[in-house]
């Protein structure tokens, strides 16, 4: 168990590091704080030196999903092409039975 004596009113996650959220020292405290300027001057040190401890130390790169390539019956030489071939093939069907 983290001592606040020694801790400050720090709270620590599972990897260490101080956990912003969760650290009693960055709620406000309006007996202590009078005003909002005050509080942040307070934590502003603090906090700027946190996010720096923690951030990561490669950049980060995000990988998502490619967009799925047409299928083949959706692409649209495809389509135009079979719109084609039902025109021709209704146009002969219809010149045989007008015969």
């Amino acid at each position: 168990m983290a001592d606040p004596e020694v801790d400050h009113g720090f709270a620590y996650n599972d990897l260490g590091e101080i956990d912003i959220l969760f650290s009693p020292f960055y709620k406000p405290d309006w007996e202590y704080d009078e005003t909002v300027e005050r509080y942040v001057k307070r934590i502003l040190y603090c906090l700027a030196e946190a996010i720096d401890l923690q951030k990561p130390k490669t950049p980060w790169l995000l990988i998502g999903r490619s967009t799925p390539s047409p299928s083949v019956a959706t692409s649209p030489s495809i389509k135009t092409f079979g719109t084609i071939f039902l025109v021709a093939v209704s146009l002969i069907v219809g010149f045989i039975f007008i015969r």
